[in-house]
């Protein structure tokens, strides 16, 4: 085992997603190695509740606007106490508030994980806390580097440090319990299950994904041969109520199957036979990552890190961005086909294995922490 340290995983968001998931999983094996891993969060955070429910030391911090002075307080003291020696962040906000709650304090590391498309912006503000606070940008597919960095020429891409999200595949389909899952929904019996999980909103698209269903059912339902079909999309977001009425409008109703937000998502997947995910913006997404695992065929948009994941006709089928008619047809062709869904399931499945295994990621990741903390030159920047 190597030299332990003490991290601070920090997160202000009080919900759940790919970035609060990315951050607990850290969390547990980074532990598991040996190091003194503390959660920081929200007080009702799902994730404090998570860490704490895995046996993890959880604090929960309120943590308000980035000069607020009780919240620079309460967290520098808070990492100081603990003896944090490197803190990684997950948000804009809290690279602020670790960074500027630690200024000048000597031996303390700060690493800043994005794993979304959004940019730096290039003003004096994001200049001073990115080029001061920031020792190491942690960006989660090699798509993201140019549309993260490039709006801020002055950021040092020396910084930059791709490491995409991991999964351990053999432990997520021995939990999975996709049995349970379709008793639970009464789902029909020998029928085809399409799902999706994600945030309900513009960048994940249900929209296009509903449009496709109706596409698919004017065209004779391609591909069912009289099976029942039904869609499951597991999420929670803004646009929900409006996606809700449009599902009712387009006539799907008895077709889909609103699940709201889910602690059992990688049971969704498992119960799916295609898992869709047509995004317009995407970072390195952990629903396809974990579909993949679990063997299941899927289709989705070759946006930003996807086609890092799915090689398309290979490990999956991609379609363009907001086309309702060429997903349909992938749709139909997936759920016609069991040979081709098993074919690249099985391919998918083993690409996830053998190039976004857990244990590798995070051997990564702590060689990196080690390396910030001992004063390693950094690795030369992506291509």
């Amino acid at each position: 085992m190597s030299r332990p340290l003490t991290i601070a995983l920090v997160t202000s968001l009080p919900g759940w997603g790919g970035g609060e998931k990315w951050f607990l999983e850290a969390a547990r094996a980074l532990a598991a190695r040996g190091h003194a891993v503390h959660v920081v969060g929200q007080p009702e955070g799902e994730i404090v509740r998570r860490a704490r429910g895995a046996g993890l030391p959880a604090h929960g911090v309120r943590m308000h606007g980035i000069l607020d002075p009780r919240t620079l307080w309460t967290l520098g003291r808070l990492l100081r106490r603990l003896g944090v020696q490197v803190a990684v962040t997950n948000q804009a906000r809290e690279i602020r508030l670790v960074g500027l709650s630690q200024l000048g304090r000597r031996g303390f590391r700060l690493v800043a994980r994005r794993g979304s498309p959004d940019p730096i912006k290039d003003n004096w503000h994001f200049r001073l806390v990115y080029t001061h606070l920031v020792d190491r940008l942690l960006i989660n597919c090699r798509a993201l580097v140019p549309r993260v960095c490039d709006t801020a020429p002055w950021f040092d891409r020396g910084k930059v440090t791709v490491l995409p999200n991991g999964v351990d595949a053999a432990a997520l389909a021995a939990a999975a319990a996709p049995d349970r899952l379709r008793r639970e929904l009464a789902l029909p019996a020998g029928g085809l299950v399409i799902a999706m999980v994600g945030e309900v909103g513009p960048r994940k698209d249900q929209r296009t994904l509903l449009r496709a269903l109706a596409v698919w059912r004017r065209r004779g339902r391609p591909g069912a041969r009289g099976r029942p079909v039904t869609l499951l999309l597991a999420g929670e977001g803004d646009a929900l109520p409006r996606l809700r009425r449009e599902t009712r409008e387009l006539g799907l109703d008895a077709m889909v199957r609103w699940l709201g937000f889910r602690r059992d998502a990688a049971d969704v997947l498992a119960a799916a036979d295609v898992v869709a995910l047509p995004s317009r913006e995407e970072g390195f997404p952990n629903t396809l990552l974990e579909a993949m695992a679990l063997g299941r065929a899927v289709v989705a948009t070759p946006v930003d890190g996807i086609p890092e994941l799915v090689i398309d006709g290979e490990t999956g089928l991609l379609v363009p961005v907001g086309d309702p008619e060429r997903l349909a047809a992938a749709l139909a062709r997936l759920l016609g086909d069991d040979a081709l869904r098993r074919r690249l399931g099985e391919a998918g499945r083993e690409r996830v294995r053998r190039e976004f295994d857990q244990a590798a990621m995070m051997d990564r990741l702590e060689r990196l922490l080690h390396g910030l903390v001992d004063g390693a030159p950094a690795a030369p920047p992506p291509a």
